[in-house]
């Protein structure tokens, strides 16, 4: 019968000899480990840096060179110690200002702003450190973007009224500019808007719900153009969202969302004008319990917008883009283009004859 083995005595003698050798072993083991280390660091660290240094890989060349190469269709324009690009087409009142969602920029709307141009003035732009605008200040809170678009229209020289046309973030933009600025704005369309209560109702489902349905693109956390934008725009657009200027300003803007929200709350009402909610129709979130969730409430906040203009003469209005997803003003552009038309019909016919503004 064989002994069991005791595994707390050694099985042979441990000599000088043998722990001279063993720790020997453990020493060359130690030197292996730490130049294994020390060759991933020198790998990993760079990228480390990089990232924080707002994805200095993802950039290439530096942020003027990129967009020399590039020049503003349209005019940079000083609001206070930076410049914003401001690309207006057509002529007519009201001014169409089109708003993009968190992390676009004015290419966004290269398929409604043409059609758009052809009814009347219409403005896309760049918010700060986004397209080939410069860098603002932080917070980058919805009251301060409010006044940046303030100040752009204002040296700019674009003359209300306006008829504010936001995607997305853009929407909690547009309404902030609407109630701030109830004066100059004569009309709203508000295209798969976010809502300011979204990050509220249903506190257990608040780290799901991002600002837009994309769950990959808020996880990313750095600027994507759209992959629907036309083929001519998408190589352009590429490049411009993968500047460190628009790193910094998708994360100031991240940063400052629960405060955007929180400061639309607080606003007054919307005054008597047109609204035109347009919907996507096409599912955004997983077929699982959460994103039928996510779909709930997306669904019940967009329909919440219909109430936010509660004495309008004209009842607030929703459109379902059947084929859309939450780019819809890339999905179907003519959905939106007929809203916007709608609008400015409705506002010329108060204003009177349409008086060209070049």
């Amino acid at each position: 019968m064989q002994q069991a083995l005791n595994l707390d005595t050694p099985t042979r003698p441990r000599d000088a000899a043998w722990l001279h050798h063993r720790r020997s072993r453990v020493q060359a083991v130690a030197v292996d480990r730490r130049d294994v280390i020390r060759s991933r660091s020198q790998r990993i660290l760079p990228l480390i840096a990089a990232l924080m240094a707002g994805g200095a890989l993802l950039t290439g060349p530096p942020v003027s060179a990129r967009k020399a190469e590039n020049p503003p269709p349209g005019r940079m324009v000083d609001v206070g110690g930076y410049r914003l690009h401001l690309n207006c087409w057509g002529y007519g009142q009201p001014t169409v200002v089109l708003e993009a969602g968190l992390g676009g920029n004015s290419l966004d709307w290269a398929r409604v702003q043409p059609g758009v141009a052809r009814l009347t003035r219409t403005c896309a732009y760049d918010r700060a450190g986004y397209g080939w605008s410069e860098n603002g200040p932080l917070p980058r809170t919805s009251a301060r973007l409010t006044e940046e678009l303030d100040t752009l229209l204002d040296r700019g020289g674009i003359t209300g009224p306006y008829v504010i046309v936001g995607h997305s973030f853009g929407g909690l933009i547009a309404r902030h500019f609407a109630s701030r600025y109830p004066q100059t704005v004569a009309g709203l369309v508000l295209v798969d808007a976010s809502h300011e209560d979204q990050f509220g109702r249903h506190k257990a489902d608040a780290k799901a719900m991002d600002i837009a349905p994309s769950r990959l693109f808020m996880r990313a956390n750095r600027p994507v153009a759209p992959t629907n934008l036309p083929r001519h725009v998408l190589p352009l657009a590429h490049r411009l969202a993968s500047t460190r200027s628009a790193y910094v300003a998708l994360q100031g803007e991240i940063q400052s969302l629960l405060f955007s929200a929180q400061q639309l709350q607080h606003t007054s009402q919307l005054t008597d004008i047109p609204l035109v909610v347009i919907s996507r129709g096409r599912r955004e979130w997983p077929d699982t319990i959460t994103g039928n969730r996510m779909e709930q409430l997306w669904e019940q906040l967009q329909q919440d917008f219909l109430t936010k203009v509660p004495n309008a003469r004209v009842p607030p209005r929703r459109v379902i883009a059947p084929n859309s997803g939450h780019y819809i003003h890339l999905d179907e552009p003519e959905i939106v283009v007929i809203a916007v038309r709608q609008i400015v019909t409705r506002v010329r016919s108060k204003l009177g004859p349409a008086v060209p503004v070049i």
